[in-house]
């Protein structure tokens, strides 16, 4: 049975069809070409752009001030007017860059291909393809290695065979330099440098260093910037590209790399790289029934699910596909975290006006909620250096400069370069939460680790300094007798007033709930380490009682803006209004029915004729997981796959003929493995929901190893739609009610306990 394997009876025609590997630095895409391979291989750090202490306008809090001024007067057209400059500077932003292409191509043998198959084991992070070429037997094998820092692939024929490699960059100068001198094998030099002219001036970015070792019982010859292998049965190929964005001599360390994996061997490196995956992946596991259709290939079943046939276990194949994604694209010792496309660069955000890089009025934070809730806690640690070491250090001097306010801020969208002002364009660029935001998922951390020294260590100062910008970032309103903020969008949307669309308004919902939410966690956190009577609890104290509330406008909704505005783009892509409901807790369903109502019509509103992308399915997942409608939550799923899932899994941004052109978000899928957790088990700082939002379609199954807060590890059964045992594994004293169809289920137990509950 092909369990947590995707397979296919034909290569992929295309990159979004081709499979990915990673090892949270390097990511590859395999297309399993049979007398032609293509295996793009990227490394995260290979950015156009250069850093830059003037990102900030130096007018920017006298502009703020007087554009709030105006809009308290609801001004709006002035407000606008004077909108246009309150920006960023884009200087030498730059993206994140494909490298190159890996083609293997064989030479002199039979044309007829047979056999044909290639597939992906998510347990064990490994490609294989296989085919007969005539007479010949091919099997060719691809991972990329993590404790070996090396993309590995071994190619095996059962005659002998010719091939030729060769190493393409992409929309730029990457490419075999020259063959390096070594014994027993044949080793090229890679270089290139990341430069692009629509996000850069053409001039700026990483240089790279990588090498292609290449070792088999054959000849072995270098030409014309290709490498030739001549009657091969076994070809061993080791590759590793480093740029000089983090090292001083990327090249040193690239041929280390590849020569220590050389001497390793391949069955060695592989047999460590399985022990490495295997074990993160199977921390966890889902059922949901329906195997069989294992036996059936992956993009098959696809089609199946969008023309309306059951397949249950792909819904959970699905599931298993966030966290693979996550495993290969952001570990502990990742130079950065994940971004828009994970580690695999698919070159269309590149081309356009959108960059492939950190958005954070979103993309970034979705990215990363399966990972402590999934039983991946590890895969945070980038994340955290990130924030940490680049985006706090420039985001200080954003809320400095541009706020006057304490504490930091990022916006919209952060890169390496240390990018965290207001966004360049006033359409899209001021959005002055995404730092609180961000800092937000530090308490995310520590309530499914319990890891205090680390929230002494490291959290607290994130919290610390995100809920000092909001406190600076709120203002009082005498008129309305609230704590107002802004000027501010509701990402990425507009209004309608007085028959004119408009972007900055005051206290967006957005903005409100996420200033509530930090101050909230950030007195929680300080209660936690001992701080809670410090100047800043009581100042955050005092906004938040008086924040404005939320609100149901005249058709029922959800009010997204301070005021019950028109709507011009009623089906837009971004629902950040709701965030309240999912992923935070400001509204609990059983306890706030009339706000939970509004919700509701929102997302109604919302998806009638919705602008559909991966993310923003998604959150209407997630919403609905929350308001524990699980079949409202099952028709999202299906209704993804029905639009936006291509043959390798990936749920895209719309199609091609959008403006994201069909790209490939990563949190399309690490955020889908999110909201159907959320669909499973809910856990809060009291009590775990049950089967909260159970669809009809998945009556008998069993989640094992999921995380609840407080570090707890949850296994679960059920069947006929019931749950029947429940086990938990407790990783410190405490208390819990188990909530089930509105029953509660008291239990306490103590740090090492295994409480086992027959429901």
């Amino acid at each position: 049975m092909k369990k947590d394997i995707f397979w296919y009876k034909q290569p992929a025609d295309k990159w979004i069809e081709a499979l990915p590997l990673g090892n949270g630095r390097m990511g590859a895409m395999v297309y399993g070409g049979a007398l032609e391979e293509t295996i793009q291989i990227d490394e995260s750090s290979f950015w156009s752009g250069a850093a830059s202490s003037e990102n900030n306008r130096s007018d920017s809090y006298e502009l703020m001030w007087k554009i709030r001024r105006e809009l308290l007067n609801e001004n709006y057209e002035e407000a606008d007017r004077l909108g246009h400059d309150f920006i960023g500077r884009k200087n030498q932003y730059g993206t994140n860059m494909p490298v190159g292409n890996l083609k293997m191509t064989l030479l002199d043998v039979d044309q007829r291909v047979s056999g044909y198959e290639r597939s992906l084991s998510l347990a064990q992070g490994i490609a294989t393809t296989q085919f007969h070429a005539g007479n010949i037997g091919f099997e060719r094998e691809v991972f990329v290695s993590n404790p070996a820092s090396v993309a590995a692939v071994r190619i095996h024929g059962d005659g002998r065979f010719s091939m030729c490699i060769r190493y393409e960059g992409i929309g730029h100068d990457a490419r075999i330099e020259n063959q390096l001198s070594l014994k027993d094998a044949v080793c090229c030099r890679i270089v290139g440098d990341a430069r692009e002219s629509l996000h850069s001036n053409g001039n700026c970015g990483v240089h790279l260093e990588g090498c292609i070792l290449a070792a088999g019982d054959g000849e072995f010859a270098f030409a014309d910037g290709s490498m030739y292998l001549k009657s091969c049965t076994d070809v061993t190929l080791f590759i590793d590209l480093e740029t000089d964005m983090f090292l001083k001599n990327p090249a040193g360390l690239a041929l280390e790399r590849v020569q220590a994996a050389f001497q390793k061997g391949y069955e060695r490196l592989k047999q460590e790289h399985i022990a490495d995956v295997e074990p993160l992946y199977k921390r966890m596991s889902l059922s949901l029934g329906g195997e069989e259709k294992c036996s059936i290939p992956t993009d098959e079943r696809i089609a199946k699910v969008a023309a309306g046939e059951p397949d249950p276990d792909l819904y959970r194949l699905m599931f298993s596909y966030g966290r693979y994604l996550l495993i290969a694209s952001s570990r502990e010792d990742s130079p950065l975290p994940t971004h828009m496309g994970g580690i695999w660069n698919d070159n269309i955000y590149n081309n356009i006006d959108c960059t492939q890089d950190m958005h954070v009025d979103m993309n970034l934070q979705m990215q990363y909620w399966a990972a402590a809730q999934c039983n991946l806690p590890e895969c945070y640690t980038p994340y955290f250096k990130y924030l940490e070491n680049i985006v706090i250090p420039s985001g200080r001097q954003a809320a400095k400069e541009v706020y006057h306010a304490r504490g930091w801020a990022a916006h919209v969208v952060t890169n390496p370069w240390g990018f965290a002002s207001l966004g360049w364009s006033y359409n899209w660029g001021v959005f002055s939460l995404g730092g609180v935001w961000l800092a937000l998922l530090a308490w995310d951390y520590y309530e499914y680790t319990n890891d205090l020294e680390w929230l002494k260590n490291t959290g607290f100062s994130i919290l610390e300094g995100a809920a000092a910008f909001a406190v600076d970032y709120c203002f009082y309103d005498e008129k309305s007798g609230y704590y107002m903020a802004g000027p501010s969008y509701s990402p990425e949307n507009m209004f309608r007033t007085n028959g004119k669309d408009y972007f900055l308004s005051l206290s967006t919902t957005c903005d409100v709930l996420l200033i509530r939410e930090i101050l909230e966690v950030y007195r929680k956190a300080s209660l936690v380490v001992g701080k809670e009577n410090d100047s800043l609890a009581e100042e955050a104290k005092k906004v938040a009682e008086k924040l404005p509330p939320y609100q149901i406008g005249k058709y029922g909704q959800l009010m997204e803006w301070f005021h019950d505005f028109e709507e011009p783009i009623p089906n837009h892509r971004h629902t950040s209004h709701l965030l309240g409901i999912y992923p935070f807790r400001q509204i609990v369903p059983e306890c706030d029915k009339e706000l939970a109502e509004a919700v509701k019509v929102t997302i109604l509103r919302r998806h009638e004729d919705f602008e559909i992308t991966s993310w923003g399915m998604n959150m209407l997942v997630g919403y609905y997981a929350r308001l524990g409608m699980g079949q409202k939550a099952h028709e999202m799923i299906t209704e993804t796959f029905q639009r936006i899932v291509k043959p390798n899994m990936a749920a895209v941004m719309s199609d091609e003929t959008s403006m994201w052109c069909g790209t490939w978000e990563l949190d399309g899928n690490t955020g889908l493995t999110s909201a159907m957790a959320e669909m499973l088990v809910q856990s809060f700082e009291d009590e775990i929901i049950l089967l909260p939002a159970l669809p009809k379609e998945w009556p008998d199954g069993s989640l094992e190893g999921v995380r609840i807060k407080g570090g707890h590890e949850l296994n679960l059964i059920w069947k006929d739609s019931k749950p029947v045992r429940m086990e938990l594994h407790a990783a410190s004293d405490g208390k819990k009610s188990i909530v089930y169809a509105g029953k509660k289920t008291e239990i306490a137990f103590l740090d090492g306990d295994k409480v086992i509950l027959l429901l």
